[in-house]
């Protein structure tokens, strides 16, 4: 899933990456959600690596990862925490919201060296956010922000920009399907509509589509498989004349394709994010194209601005981490590749 009140900062978009490839450090490994670094690396000249004494970076997940999705951050999250010689804390609330929230409170409590959160809801998590800032602990957001009074707790964000991604994605659909018009539905399906990336994703999408008179339908699907699957499904055999499909989140996108087939529908599909599933989907034609947000390089450039904050103070940038490429048939090899790893 991907998951701001706030359209994300655009005036800084840009990424940092330096020349991690030259730093060699020495790590022990983590076991459970636990990535450790030993402290004992060798770092850059300039100290990148080993500069800061605090080297310990709690990075909160709202979903397990086991999600493929998540898979993806996690695993970038690691590599940057294992390059940049910190003790990465990974810890979940498995998609609860209240436990995520206290899970910010505990980590306010551990005094951690700086923090990396997901802000999907301003109310909730506003006071522990600011109580870290507080607290002299960097926080990061990534994947989702917000503006507002927890915006200014934080001190830069990496992620897509939701928007601009699916006006992307909706100019594609029209682009590929000239026929699409006036009067016309497209079923946009979506784990959380309320929610701050559902919101945005569909705002995008809505706006091509109303460029030539075709009309949006959101469904609600949740983030279990089965359900959503089941909901599409449904929702197909009793909408024989919908246009297309514009998965807006992860889990309608991969069980997309099977639900047309249990309905006997053939429609366009573009959507966002990736996954094996959406990935075979695009090779065999029954997915058009997709918008990959990128979500190793939201865990790896978030602990990169992080590490970047601890050891020379510098101040964490706002990074588009999905830019406006989209994956389809042409370059959906070097995806496959990698799906569920980095992809």
């Amino acid at each position: 899933m991907s998951h701001s009140a706030r359209t994300p900062r655009r005036a800084r978009w840009f990424a940092v990456v330096p020349a991690l490839a030259l730093l060699a450090v020495g790590c022990s490994g983590g076991s459970g959600d636990t990535a450790s670094a030993s402290g004992k690396g060798t770092a850059l000249k300039s100290g990148l690596g080993s500069k800061a004494e605090a080297r310990k970076v709690t990075f909160l997940l709202p979903r397990d990862p086991g999600d493929p999705f998540w898979t993806t951050i996690a695993q970038g999250a690691k590599d940057a925490a294992q390059l940049l010689n910190l003790d990465l804390n990974l810890q979940t609330s498995s998609g609860d919201q209240t436990k995520y929230n206290d899970l910010i409170g505990s980590a306010v409590a551990d005094k951690p060296a700086a923090l990396a959160v997901v802000i999907d809801d301003p109310n909730k998590y506003t006071e522990n956010v600011c109580a870290a800032q507080k607290a002299g602990i960097p926080v990061m957001s990534y994947n989702i922000t917000q503006e507002g009074a927890v915006g200014k707790c934080t001190l830069g964000f990496v992620g897509q920009d939701f928007e601009e991604v699916g006006y992307l994605l909706g100019k594609r659909l029209l682009a590929d399907n000239p026929d699409i018009g006036k009067g016309d539905t497209v079923l946009t399906p979506v784990e959380f509509p309320d929610q701050v990336y559902a919101v945005q994703r569909h705002a995008g999408v809505e706006r091509a589509l109303k460029e030539v008179g075709a009309r949006t339908e959101i469904l609600g699907t949740g983030i279990e498989d089965s359900a959503a699957l089941d909901k599409i499904t449904q929702y197909l055999l009793g909408h024989k004349d919908t246009a297309a499909i514009v998965p807006l989140g992860g889990t309608p996108h991969r069980n997309v394709v099977k639900a047309m087939e249990d309905a006997g529908v053939k429609v366009p599909v573009v959507g966002f994010d990736l996954a094996p599933q959406i990935v075979n989907g695009i090779e065999s034609g029954a997915i058009d194209a997709a918008a990959d947000q990128q979500g190793y390089v939201q865990g790896f450039q978030t602990v990169v601005e992080l590490g970047l904050k601890l050891d020379f103070g510098l101040s964490p940038a706002s990074i588009n981490s999905g830019g406006s490429g989209l994956v389809d048939k042409a370059n959906v090899g070097i995806a496959k590749e990698l799906a569920g790893k980095v992809r």
